[in-house]
C-alpha cells in the first residue's frame, strides 16, 4: 500500500444537530464540513506558485482554531510524486499535478507523498515510536525503546538526548506549544508536557513542566487516571473558546464497557469533568462501518493485538488521527496489522459525526502507528515497522 493511491466510492453522511459532513476519498482523503465541525482553517483558496525547487521559512503563529499556523521543517514547496514542481510559501503545499499552493491549515483534503524514513532518530536502538513535534518548527520528542523518552532540537540532523529522569517504560510524550492552566495538578498549577509511565505493569498519565527540558512531573489530575491503566494522551488546547479538551486511552469501566478494556475517552480540561467514551467507527467500504477491534473478542489462542489507538488531535479539536487494527468488510479481522485512520470531530463534544477513513497514502502492509502532524499541518509523522524494527517516518502533503 505504500505510495499507492486508492480510489474509493463517494459517500455522504449526515451528522447530529447543525453539523453537516460530506466525506469522500479519491486519491487521498477528502472532507468538507459545516458550521461546527470539520477541517481546521478557514482559507480554502489556493495561490499560484512559480516553478522551482521547494523550501521553507519561518512563519508566525501556531496551528489552532483561528486557522493560523506556524512553520515546521518541510513546510513549503515540495511537489508530490508525478506532480509539477512548484515553490509554495511556508505553511502551504503544492497541489499534485498543478501549480496551485494550498494552505496546510485546510484539512479538507489529505493526500501525501511517499513516506520518508528519518534515519537520525531511527537508526540506533531497537525501535523509535510516538514522534511528536515540540515547541519549535524543528524539534521532536519521541520514545526510544529500552531507553524512554528522547528530545532533539532538530530531527533532521540529530537524534538528540534522553529526557531528564526518563524511565525505560515511559511512553507517548507530548510537548504542548502552550501550557494547560484550566485543570491544575496537585503540585503543578500548569503544565505543558504529558506522558505515561508503567508501574507494576499499570500505565498512568503524568504531567510535567518543560522549559529547556523537563523540570518536574506529577500524576495527571482527575479525570485522567483511574488506577486501571491510562495512557497515550492527546490535547486540543483550543477545542472551544473557553476550554481545551483531552483524549486518551483507558482500561476503566464505563456504561458502554462494563468490563475493563482499552478504549478511547475524552473530557474537557476543567475541574470536575468526566471522561466519556469516544464513539469511533471505522469505514470498511460498501457503506459499512465497524467499531474498533476489541481484543477480548478474539479466540484465546489468537496472536495478541495492540489495542492502543495512539491518538493525536489538532489544537482546535476538529481532526483526530489514530491507529488501530484494520478491519475488512463485514468487520472481519484480516492480517492483524495496524493502520492509520483519520476522523473529523465536533470540538464541543469530542465526538466524530462520521466513520473514520483509512489514510491509504501512508499505510503499508505492516504496522503503521502513532500519527501526528507538524506544527504547520504540512507533514504527517508516524511510526512503522515496514522495514523491520519500528522507525519514524514523515510524509509531506501534496
Amino acid at each position: 500500500m505504500q505510495g499507492l493511491r486508492k480510489v474509493l466510492e463517494r459517500s455522504s453522511l449526515v451528522a447530529c444537530g447543525a453539523l453537516w459532513l460530506g466525506l469522500s476519498q479519491c486519491g487521498g482523503t477528502e472532507f468538507s464540513a459545516g458550521p461546527e465541525g470539520g477541517a481546521a482553517g478557514t482559507d480554502s483558496g489556493g495561490t499560484k506558485a512559480q516553478a522551482g525547487s521547494g523550501g521553507s521559512s519561518p512563519s508566525g503563529g501556531t496551528a489552532g482554531s483561528s486557522g493560523a499556523a506556524g512553520s515546521a521543517s518541510g513546510g513549503g514547496g515540495r511537489g508530490g510524486s508525478g506532480s509539477t514542481s512548484c515553490m509554495c510559501p511556508a505553511g502551504s503545499y503544492c497541489l499534485e499535478g498543478s501549480m496551485d499552493c494550498l494552505p496546510c491549515t485546510n484539512l479538507g483534503r489529505l493526500a501525501f507523498d511517499e513516506p520518508v524514513r528519518l534515519a537520525t532518530v531511527s537508526d540506533n536502538g531497537v525501535g523509535s515510536r510516538f514522534p511528536r513535534i515540540g515547541a519549535t518548527s524543528t524539534d521532536l520528542v519521541y520514545r526510544f525503546d529500552g531507553v524512554g523518552m528522547r528530545y532533539t532540537a532538530d530531527s533532521s540532523t540529530s537524534a538528540g538526548g534522553d529526557v531528564a529522569s526518563t524511565d525505560p517504560k515511559d511512553s507517548a510524550p507530548l510537548l504542548l506549544r502552550e501550557p494547560v492552566t484550566s485543570l491544575p495538578g496537585e503540585k503543578l498549577t500548569q503544565y505543558n508536557f504529558l506522558f505515561d509511565r508503567a508501574v507494576l505493569d499499570v500505565r498512568a498519565l503524568r504531567v510535567g513542566s518543560w522549559s529547556d527540558g523537563l523540570q518536574s512531573t506529577d500524576l495527571a489530575p482527575p479525570p485522567f487516571n483511574s488506577g486501571a491503566g491510562d495512557f497515550s494522551a492527546a490535547v486540543a488546547l483550543h477545542a472551544s473558546p473557553a476550554r481545551g479538551r483531552a483524549f486518551w486511552m483507558t482500561n476503566r469501566e464505563s456504561e458502554l464497557a462494563p468490563a475493563p478494556r482499552p478504549r478511547l475517552v475524552t473530557a474537557p480540561l476543567e475541574l470536575g469533568a468526566r471522561a466519556v467514551d469516544v464513539d469511533v467507527k471505522l469505514s470498511v467500504g460498501d457503506g459499512q462501518s465497524c467499531a474498533p477491534l476489541d481484543p477480548a473478542q478474539l479466540p484465546p489462542e489468537s496472536p495478541p493485538v495492540d489495542p492502543d489507538m495512539t491518538p493525536w488531535v489538532t489544537t482546535d479539536g476538529t481532526l483526530l488521527v489514530f491507529s488501530t487494527t484494520r478491519l475488512e468488510p463485514g468487520c472481519v479481522v484480516g492480517a492483524r496489522k495496524k493502520d492509520i485512520y483519520t476522523a473529523l470531530l465536533q470540538p464541543s463534544s469530542g465526538q466524530p459525526p462520521a466513520p473514520a477513513l483509512l489514510m491509504e497514502d501512508v499505510n503499508s502492509a505492516d504496522d503503521d502507528v502513532d500519527p501526528s502532524f507538524s506544527a504547520d499541518l504540512c507533514d504527517l509523522y508516524f511510526s512503522s515497522n515496514r522495514e523491520g524494527k519500528f522507525a519514524v517516518y514523515r510524509a509531506h502533503r501534496h
